[in-house]
């Protein structure tokens, strides 16, 4: 059973998950800032088993990104680390 992005997004920023639209982003609420982004970053890894590039971590910047960046993971078939 897949996790919800909305779920993962919320658990990181202790927030809920009502909250968290594809509009939402980085300092778009206070929990959103530099440190809990990069654990953002990190928990994306080990959910949903994908590797987030440092050029990555800087676009990912809105829900909708994230979720778009994780749907052509999941189309290319790219286990982490690669």
């Amino acid at each position: 059973m897949s996790i919800a992005l909305e779920e993962v997004v919320a658990k990181v920023f202790n927030i809920p998950a009502a909250a968290v639209t594809d509009e939402l982003e980085f300092n778009g609420v206070p929990e959103w800032d530099s440190l809990n982004h990069v654990n953002l970053m990190l928990e994306l890894e080990q959910v949903y088993g994908v590797a987030v590039g440092e050029d990555e971590m800087v676009d990912l910047t809105t829900v909708r990104a994230i979720r778009q960046f994780l749907g052509r993971q999941a189309r290319e078939g790219r286990p982490a680390g690669d």
